[in-house]
């Protein structure tokens, strides 16, 4: 038995060449997603509100889609971060993208708790990574 009682907890990391992606770039990353999405939705404001209806849709898709398509967001770009399954680092999939997109939605609720959870996870994933089977890495 391990000091203290506790069993001696064995390294996490992903892959040769990958880390996870912390809690700070990562919000980094969602701040640029969201000024993105909010210039784009006020100058589409100005021209017209019923167009300002279509851009909030494409909003609510905006990360799910590009979680899926692409495996990251364009505030993730520049910062190399890739959401890849927790099980093999492979492409999402769709289920994958719902189910996180369900857990951000969750995670966001209570104050943000659940996205500000990757901050002390030891894979830093959030709890829409939990629930989604996801987790963010980035090449170095």
């Amino acid at each position: 038995m391990a000091q203290g009682g506790w069993a001696q907890q064995t390294a996490v990391g992903p892959a040769p060449g990958l880390a996870f992606g912390g809690f700070w770039i990562r919000f980094v990353a969602y701040v640029i997603d969201a000024i993105l999405i909010g210039v784009v939705f006020e100058i589409v404001a100005a021209v017209s509100v019923s167009l300002a209806v279509l851009v909030y849709i494409v909003a609510l898709l905006y990360f799910p889609l590009c979680w899926g398509l692409l495996g990251q967001t364009i505030g993730m770009m520049p910062f190399g971060l890739h959401v890849v399954r927790n099980a093999d680092g492979g492409k999402l999939t769709w289920g994958n993208v719902i189910m996180r997109l369900i857990g951000f939605i969750i995670a966001s609720i209570p104050f943000d708790l659940g996205l500000i959870w990757a901050a002390f996870d030891s894979r830093k994933r959030g709890w829409h990574d939990m629930i989604g089977g996801t987790v963010v890495v980035r090449h170095v």
